[in-house]
């Protein structure tokens, strides 16, 4: 198991511009962190050079900027969208799915190996979670193939539903997520467990990661002192109520070989510029206790 952090652990800053992937990569790396988790969904913005016509020379500053840092780019986070919204145009879903495959793209190239999406659920009335699966299955396997040519693995992470209730997300409770992978059969792809998700859900997380065994190929970890208040959300381990010393063990019990990953972009959102040093080296040695669990 390897200690990571998304790019976005101090890149938003409120009320002032986001700071560029270069200069985070410099900040965490200096605090000690040596792995990063891309994430694209947080660079769809009109001003994102990933979304403009130079986004593979920004991929490949990225490179030589973490070849300099002597860092590396572990799991990432693809650009993702609501596939199954029948309202959705073609050309807007055109455009969505461009930005999926170039995200995937840029994964490859930065040399990851696990590449996390999210799914999706259907609007179907009658029968949601059967045609959601259905759905979904049909939707990945499409992406399996082009995942597949760029030697990447897929991981789903868990959906979060708590806000929406009684009304319920497809790929939420661990049972329907090991048997929709299950169904998947194709062990290239699996899950990633986003610890905040399952907190929220009040789900057994220690059980639901015995469950996912060698199906759990990435994580998201951040904690929570609030179901559905975003500024309270997405913080650091410890901050919230999330049972930590019961759940590290387990990682170590069931093999779990890939990324722990932070993303946690509300830690350090509103400190200013001059404490991220300390922040971020504050989150490592977090990470670094966790491990050590």
């Amino acid at each position: 198991m390897k200690l990571s952090t998304s790019t976005n652990i101090v890149s938003e800053r409120l009320g002032r511009p986001n700071l560029s992937l270069e200069k985070t990569l410099r900040l965490a790396s200096q605090a000690g962190f040596q792995r990063f988790d891309l994430n694209f969904y947080d660079w769809i913005r009109p001003d994102s050079p990933f979304c403009s016509e130079g986004w593979e020379r920004w991929t490949f500053e990225a490179i030589e900027i973490a070849a300099e840092l002597q860092v590396e780019f572990g799991q990432c986070h693809a650009h993702t969208y609501s596939f199954l919204d029948p309202a959705i145009s073609e050309e807007e879903r055109a455009h969505q799915e461009m930005l999926v495959r170039r995200s995937l793209k840029c994964c490859s190239l930065l040399g990851s190996g696990v590449c996390v999406l999210h799914p999706d659920t259907s609007r179907d009335p009658d029968r949601p979670a059967k045609q959601s699966k259905a759905d979904n299955l049909e939707y990945f396997k499409r992406l399996m193939d082009e995942a597949a040519r760029l030697n990447l693995e897929l991981a789903l992470e868990n959906m979060c539903d708590y806000s929406i209730a009684p009304k319920r997300k497809f790929f939420v409770t661990p049972e329907e997520i090991v048997d929709f992978v299950d169904a998947f059969g194709d062990d290239r792809l699996g899950v990633c467990w986003d610890f905040e998700h399952g907190d929220i859900q009040e789900i057994d997380q220690p059980a639901a990661l015995r469950l996912f065994g060698p199906r759990l190929k990435a994580t998201h970890v951040s904690d929570t002192v609030s179901k559905t208040y975003e500024p309270l959300m997405h913080i650091m381990p410890f901050f919230g109520f999330t049972d930590w010393p019961a759940i590290m063990p387990v990682l170590r019990e069931i093999g779990y070989k890939g990324d722990f990953s932070f993303e946690a972009h509300n830690f350090a959102k509103r400190l200013p510029d001059g404490l991220l040093p300390q922040a971020l080296r504050f989150s490592y040695e977090i990470g670094r206790y966790l491990m050590s669990l």
